[in-house]
């Protein structure tokens, strides 16, 4: 049996005949003072060798990695998180960076001591970290994306936008009593708290009762039993229900077939996501549309590693118009 050992910078440095401080500096692009023979010599050896540099020696040099960190809040995702994601490692990958995402729990401590024992480039935070938190991670020289002054002064919470979008829609029919629909999940949920809000926010500016608030769980068991408790609560009242995501929708229209209720006129439902799913039952499902990929688009682009989406203009167009990319796309279910 035999064994391959992994060629080293002291490998490369006996074979091409220069000292090991010469290599390292050569090929971590530290060469401007070194002879071009010199150059090609230890560039000749490294390719002969098949040797890489090491990412965790360079960090430990320079103070920084080439990684780029996404933390993600522990929450149910649809695939545009994976798309998003994908797409930021493709556009790393051409400026020699990798990406590392991290799903964040309830211990945000550790997952920052986490996040900056990785010594990354850039920090994308997806919704984890508070203003103070991120000024943290940026006096550690890191970057993070969106910077710490935080998004709310910029922008309206996406989240929030979100529910208002879903109450201002279902209101365009009068008479329909609000309910908001989460999710049961016993993992972080940095999303629902702000959806719930706007909907409250804008139940309240329309001059709609209070919203009530009942949490689905994906089971058609328990998605009737909590749909029964908002049916009894106004008798042929019809209900107009805002879901944490497509997920909990389609939850609420199997409950409303089961207690032999029309969909949308005893039930009106409304999603988020637009899942291809969402998009198949029957009635087709009305959802919020969430360009996660564009909006990410508009804060990379200002730290130059991921140009803005041709149709969405960067983040000038985000400020001016959030609903750019947080968009309800009617379907028969409302």
């Amino acid at each position: 049996m035999t064994t391959t050992t992994r060629p080293t910078s002291w490998d490369v440095a006996r074979l091409a005949g220069v000292s090991r401080s010469t290599v390292s500096q050569i090929l971590n692009g530290n060469d401007d003072r070194f002879p071009q023979e010199t150059r090609d010599r230890v560039t000749t050896a490294a390719a002969e060798l098949a040797y890489r540099p090491s990412r965790a020696g360079r960090s430990l040099v320079s103070g920084v990695s080439d990684l780029i960190v996404v933390v993600v809040p522990n929450v149910t995702f649809g695939r545009h998180l994976q798309d998003a994601v994908d797409t930021i490692a493709n556009s790393s990958a051409s400026r020699g960076m990798s990406v590392v995402v991290r799903y964040a729990g309830n211990d945000l401590a550790a997952t920052l001591t986490a996040v900056l024992d990785l010594r990354p480039a850039i920090v994308i935070d997806l919704g984890v970290f508070d203003d103070e938190t991120r000024l943290q991670i940026e006096r550690s020289g890191i970057i993070t994306v969106p910077e710490q002054r935080s998004v709310a002064e910029m922008i309206e919470n996406p989240n929030h936008l979100i529910g208002r979008l879903q109450v201002r829609h279902l209101l365009e029919t009068p008479g329909r009593r609000i309910v908001a629909a989460l999710l049961i999940d016993t993992r972080l949920d940095t999303f629902g708290p702000e959806r719930l809000q706007g909907v409250m926010d804008e139940a309240a500016a329309l001059g709609a009762e209070p919203p009530l608030t009942i949490r689905i769980p994906l089971t058609l068991a328990g998605a009737v039993e909590a749909l029964t408790a908002v049916v009894r609560a106004d008798p042929g009242v019809p209900l107009g229900v805002c879901c944490y995501n497509d997920d909990v929708a389609i939850a609420v229209i199997a409950a409303s077939r089961a207690l032999g209720l029309s969909v949308p006129a005893d039930v009106a439902v409304v999603g988020v996501d637009r899942t291809e799913i969402g998009q198949l039952i029957e009635p087709r499902l009305t959802s919020v549309s969430v360009d996660l990929l564009g909006t990410l688009a508009a804060f990379l682009g200002e730290v130059d590693l991921l140009q803005p989406s041709s149709h969405v203009g960067g983040l000038e167009t985000m400020l001016a118009d959030p609903s750019t990319f947080v968009r309800l796309e009617a379907g028969a279910s409302s």
